[in-house]
């Protein structure tokens, strides 16, 4: 195990990929809790997420590099896109995505506490909406 400064400017730590496939960059994970030291995809609409997959292709069972904290790319929702300084959350549509359709989370309820513990961090950049495609965001969560 180890960590390290990515070129984007995230704190990546590697700890074993246990999302039952290879990696796929930008995928959305959070503690196995079936292996020790392993993230799995985070489920749709998935609460305390802790990070995001760095390089795409590392089998399963594997050290993958994952960022835990600062900029990453994270995959969009399929068929969203993403607008600059938006608010990032896990996707209620698809497992290990983000969704970055709201200026700012939803305020004044409990529920809406509940849905801030969603977050995954802010988006730096506007994408237009597709299929696998990355958005870089300040990744962090609450």
């Amino acid at each position: 195990m180890g960590a390290y400064l990515t070129p984007l400017g995230g704190v990546a730590v590697q700890l074993i990929n246990k999302t039952g496939a290879p990696s796929v960059k930008g995928s959305l994970v959070c503690p196995s809790p079936s292996t020790d030291a392993a993230v799995r995809l985070t489920e749709t609409d998935d609460i305390d997420p802790c990070g995001v997959i760095l390089n795409s292709g590392v089998s399963d069972g594997s050290d993958v590099w994952v960022v835990v904290s600062g900029v990453a790319e994270v995959l969009l929702e399929d068929s969203t896109a993403a607008t600059r300084g938006y608010w990032a959350r896990t996707s209620i549509t698809q497992a290990g995505r983000a969704n970055i359709t709201a200026a700012v989370p939803a305020g004044g309820t409990i529920t809406a506490i509940e849905a801030h513990m969603k977050e995954v961090g802010h988006s730096l950049e506007s994408v237009t909406a597709g299929t696998n495609k990355l958005c870089r965001i300040f990744f962090h969560t609450n």
